[in-house]
């Protein structure tokens, strides 16, 4: 519970910068609302990954270099972190498709979202956590979930979908929240903890 209560202050944190980066990107880029108040839900779930899974910050640096490169290893005595691995990526599965024309197809879903777990993982070293093959792997499987599941609800992306969006758009979200994430995010979080304890 602690869990899910700290990743919200996070959470917080963040939405201080990417709601209003998202609303001067929508007049510089996006030119549109709907798909601004989408990318900015998405901006706050990727946020939301980079805190679960440690991804260092401009006040935290610490290289390990625990690295698991053997596939499988520890995986089926750790099932519930596995499970939670796969949970965590099913969203963006399930975002990535609905929003842009680019990833409707389950292989460029599915690299994507090995692509995004390896730049997480590699960005580990910088942590104390464990850089892992097998995060790769769950990673990578719960985003072919959620392509499934998005796929299934949307009757093969012919409805529900978010038309007109660039695939750039994609990537100034995922670098704009991974810079917010390491230079400012740390700052506003460490002042909400203060209030709060």
């Amino acid at each position: 519970m602690f869990r899910i209560y700290s990743t919200l202050i996070e959470m917080l944190a963040a939405a201080v910068f990417i709601i209003p980066i998202m609303a001067i990107y929508n007049r510089i880029f996006f030119h549109s609302g709907k798909r601004t108040v989408v990318y900015i839900l998405f901006g706050l779930y990727f946020a939301a990954i980079l805190d679960l899974v440690g991804f260092p910050n401009i006040e935290s640096w610490n290289i390990d270099f625990t690295i698991n490169v053997i596939p499988f290893i520890n995986m089926a005595s750790d099932s519930v972190n596995a499970f939670l691995n796969v949970l965590l990526f099913v969203p963006f599965g399930f975002f990535l498709p609905l929003l842009w024309s680019k990833f409707r197809s389950v292989k460029d879903s599915a690299l994507m979202g090995l692509f995004t777990s390896c730049v997480v993982e590699i960005s580990q070293i910088f942590t104390f956590r464990t850089t892992d093959i097998n995060d790769l792997i769950t990673n990578t499987v719960g985003t072919v979930i959620g392509y499934c599941v998005v796929k299934y609800l949307t009757g093969k992306f012919t409805k529900y979908v978010v038309s007109d969006s660039k695939d750039r758009d994609f990537y100034i979200i995922c670098v704009s929240v991974g810079m917010i994430m390491f230079l400012l995010q740390p700052f506003i979080s460490s002042f909400i903890w203060q209030l709060i304890l």
